[in-house]
């Protein structure tokens, strides 16, 4: 495990929190209004840093494994099916319960039979990201959608690991991908951004793809100089967050599609390469037992929050139980962490470790494993 990485994936799953935080009236809160439009807006960067992040650990725990045939593709997705469906099955039924006692404005949920019937489906098989309409990357749980995207790159990792990595084309020519996307975004119709940008796993693989290039420069030790000493890896991780506060600083003076892809690359993969190495001052302070703990349960977090949410919501606009909105959302928050914690406990952890023990070929070890967002 490596500590200060689970601890920010917790920091990021506060981020995609905050950006769901949209019940707020501008009118009567402009001081959140104005907190919303400089911070909590950009939360959804949080996604792709999870992504990001995906193929940074895998690549670091299967690479070699894979290549060596010690764990075979049906392990591996196993493992993988493991880790995410039973928390996806759990929250998508409570996302079904939800929608029937407090429907969308406007849903359409019990009068299009076959529509929601195949937008059931694929919401089960986790093939519902792949269709470019909001009601069915949007439906039932809605952050489910990044976990179909996250089972189109667990099945296509193990090919990308003999086709990329073993050869090295990722390291010779990973960067001209990168360098691409801005340019072709650019030839883009500027319809559809969030659909074909964001959801879509066809592109957002990319950032998987970045992911598992950063393990390789970490593997082959490229950078490894830098953090030498104590003082160095310091230096590295405190340049790596002050990158990141800058770039995002100056977010809004980016068109939106870019930070829906591309912009946050830089920085974000500064920090993971930076507190990979766990040797400065601040992955001291991030490996602390809470922190990490809070990293664990940041999958479970991400998959209840906004259940909860609007839930609570709904209660309170029929009941108008809560006036105030900032009591209303540390309610939301504190009853999401706690169920987080339930769900963890009980749920993701002994269900993952059930299928992994009931549908494996042959034993082997688990390492630990990234967010699966």
């Amino acid at each position: 495990m490596i500590k200060p990485l689970t601890s920010f994936r917790f920091l990021f799953a506060l981020m995609v929190f905050g950006s769901h935080l949209q019940f707020f009236d501008a009118d009567k809160y402009p001081k959140f209004a104005k907190l919303y439009y400089l911070v909590f807006g950009e939360g959804y960067i949080g996604v792709s840093f999870f992504f990001i992040l995906s193929g940074f650990i895998l690549s670091l725990n299967y690479d070699d494994r894979l290549l060596s045939r010690e764990v075979s593709f049906r392990e591996f997705w196993v493992a993988r099916i493991a880790r995410v469906y039973p928390l996806h099955l759990m929250t998508m039924l409570l996302g079904l319960l939800l929608l029937l006692y407090a429907p969308n404005p406007g849903a359409e949920f019990m009068l299009d039979v076959p529509a929601n019937l195949s937008r059931l489906f694929t919401n089960a098989a986790l093939l519902h990201a792949f269709v470019p309409e909001m009601s069915y990357y949007f439906s039932c749980n809605w952050p489910s959608w990044s976990l179909s995207v996250e089972m189109f790159f667990y099945f296509a990792f193990p090919f990308l690991v003999f086709l990329l990595v073993r050869n090295k084309l990722l390291l010779r020519f990973g960067w001209v991908l990168l360098l691409a996307i801005p340019y072709l975004i650019q030839l883009s119709p500027d319809t559809g951004y969030h659909r074909f940008f964001y959801i879509n796993p066809f592109f957002r693989i990319v950032d998987f793809l970045l992911g598992i290039l950063l393990h390789q420069i970490y593997k082959h030790g490229y950078v490894a100089k830098a953090f030498r000493s104590r003082l160095r890896a310091t230096a590295m991780e405190v340049l790596s967050i002050g990158i990141m506060v800058l770039i995002f600083h100056y977010h809004n003076a980016v068109p939106q599609v870019y930070r829906y892809s591309c912009y946050y690359w830089l920085p974000m993969a500064l920090i993971i390469l930076s507190f990979s190495y766990q040797r400065g001052y601040l992955s001291t302070m991030l490996s602390t037992k809470f922190l990490v703990f809070l990293g664990e349960i940041s999958f479970s977090f991400y998959m209840i929050h906004q259940l909860i949410m609007r839930l609570l919501i709904y209660e309170n606009q029929r009941r108008e139980l809560i006036g105030n909105s900032y009591v209303l959302a540390a309610i939301i928050f504190s009853l999401s962490l706690g169920l987080s914690y339930v769900l963890h406990k009980y749920v993701e952890v002994p269900c993952s470790r059930y299928v992994r023990n009931r549908y494996r070929k042959s034993a082997f070890a688990q390492p630990p494993l990234a967010i699966a967002v």
